[in-house]
């Protein structure tokens, strides 16, 4: 018996934004959520283009929950060279500030929109398999069997439905492993010197970066990515002992450590009848450019605006549905794997984010609007430069799965 109009795996980003947006529309929403929320999640600082979504499902920052955020500074503790992106200089359009959160809080946020919406979140409840037929779509958990008309996988790095169909393909050239942990507590001073832009730092870093955080009551999230095994004396070594961060969690307080790996792929599998994949478990690029957030609420957007249609008209079980939404969000994920490739195996992480600011105004706004995430539009010539470079294994796995999402519909 179909009981739900929408099923939705996991409660985080993707899944309470999709789940609120469909329930705005007055559709019936279950979510389930293996954690209890709070919980914590890596992925603390956001782009400008995910903040109207945000609005949109009806999030208002707080202080609490909130950094402003007025762009990035790219620095190499080695050579001492550092420059600094705003995103008041992209192009016309786009948004001109963003914000770093406490994920735990956050989180909760989205998820109490959707219950404010309507949804029903369901917590502590794994799921086992999911799956949809011709006729209806279902998901499994340790104690129950819910069926509905339309499932979306928002499982995360879990990629529920991509591991079920065999569609999860690694990203071999880009970041495979991170280690981070928080302070508490740090000191006016240090507050002060991290300015009222409160810019996220990344530190490149021999054989990757680093990130340095500032986040609600004086905290700090600091980071290392690397594209091989990376450990806790590696983070020592290239990020904590440095002059920034030995210089702003002076008197703070280091909380625990934590590793996370084999992130990095893409799914080739991401929509067809009766289901999409939203946020992580569609795609998961290297975190450098903070795009994460922005790619799981603007999937998630995308998805929700097709299927509410749909399910009004009854039309959910078109495969095709997803079609033309996949194709803009392979665009977006391939335009930030350019741009990732390029930072990994090219010089132009040390020419352009740390080079003197040489390139012509227009090539500079159109890099602040790929920064800030606004990888939707036309005209940026330098989204298009990065669209149409062939040179290594990785865009060209990426073209392959384009292939295949097409094949899928």
């Amino acid at each position: 018996m179909t009981t739900f109009d929408v099923l939705v795996v996991g409660a985080g980003p993707a899944g309470a934004t999709a789940a609120a947006l469909l329930a705005q529309q007055g559709h019936s929403v279950l979510v389930f959520e293996k954690d209890e929320f709070p919980r914590f999640h890596i992925g603390e600082s956001l782009l400008p283009a995910c903040l109207p979504v945000l609005e949109r499902i009806g999030v208002v920052p707080d202080s609490d929950t909130f950094v402003f955020k007025q762009g990035a500074e790219f620095l190499c503790e080695t050579t001492g060279r550092h420059r600094r992106f705003v995103f008041t200089e992209s192009l016309p359009g786009c948004g001109t500030h963003a914000w770093h959160v406490d994920r735990a809080r956050f989180d909760r946020l989205l998820r109490d929109a959707a219950v404010a919406a309507g949804a029903t979140i369901r917590h502590n409840e794994t799921v086992t398999d999911a799956g949809a037929s011709a006729d209806e779509v279902f998901v499994t958990t340790r104690t129950d069997t819910v069926r509905g008309r339309y499932l979306i996988d928002a499982s995360g790095q879990s990629r529920l439905l991509a591991r079920r169909l065999g569609a999860a393909v690694p990203y071999e050239n880009f970041g495979r492993c991170s280690v981070y942990t928080h302070y508490e507590g740090l000191s006016l001073a240090a507050w002060d010197e991290l300015g009222p832009s409160k810019n996220i730092r990344i530190v490149l870093c021999k054989g990757g970066w680093g990130w340095v955080i500032p986040l609600p009551g004086r905290r700090l999230s600091v980071g290392l990515v690397g594209r091989t095994k990376i450990t806790d004396e590696d983070l020592e070594r290239e990020l904590l002992r440095g002059p920034l961060v030995t210089r702003l969690t002076q008197g703070a307080r280091r909380q625990d450590t934590h590793v996370v790996g084999n992130f990095s792929y893409d799914n080739q599998k991401p929509f067809g009848a009766r289901y999409a994949c939203v946020g992580d478990s569609a795609a998961f690029l290297d975190p450098v450019f903070s795009s994460g957030v922005t790619l799981a609420l603007r999937s998630a957007e995308g998805v929700a605006d097709l299927v509410g249609p749909a399910l009004r008209e009854a039309r959910e079980m078109d495969a095709a549905l997803c079609a033309q939404h996949a194709a803009g969000m392979d665009r977006a994920c391939r335009t930030f794997a350019g741009l990732i490739d390029r930072f990994y195996n090219s010089h132009f992480a040390e020419t352009v984010f740390l080079g003197p600011p040489n390139e012509d105004a227009q090539m500079r706004r159109g890099i602040m609007s790929v920064l800030a995430g606004d990888v939707w539009r036309s005209g940026n010539p330098f989204q298009e430069m990065l669209l149409s470079a062939k040179r290594n294994e990785a865009r060209l796995r990426i073209g392959a799965a384009a292939g295949s999402r097409a094949s899928s519909a």
